[in-house]
């Protein structure tokens, strides 16, 4: 696997873990305790969802890190940044200006 092919496929899984758990955080969880005050499936789905996608996202990151040869503090904050609502997207666009600085 290429460089280029491993960075695509972390930018991918950055985003799609950053947003779920951004819709989750944002929205999902203030409906679920502020409004709705009961259990709802799709609440329990979605971060089932959420618990599949990280763990892809983990190795995609550890991927990326052994083509770029990364120190290993700086692999565990990049994995980190998926548990963090939003940093995804932000480590996501650092290293993207790292790899490629016309970004």
């Amino acid at each position: 696997m290429t460089v280029t092919k491993a960075w695509e496929i972390y930018r991918l899984l950055a985003i799609l873990v950053g947003t779920v758990l951004a819709v989750l955080t944002f929205i999902a969880m203030p409906y679920r305790y502020l409004i709705a005050k009961e259990e709802i499936a799709a609440y329990s789905i979605a971060w089932m969802i959420h618990g599949y996608l990280f763990p892809l996202y983990v190795i995609a990151t550890f991927v990326l890190s052994l083509k770029l040869a990364w120190p290993i503090g700086k692999t565990i904050l990049v994995m980190l940044a998926g548990t963090v609502p939003l940093m995804s997207f932000v480590t996501e666009r650092k290293i993207g200006k790292e790899l490629f600085p016309g970004m």
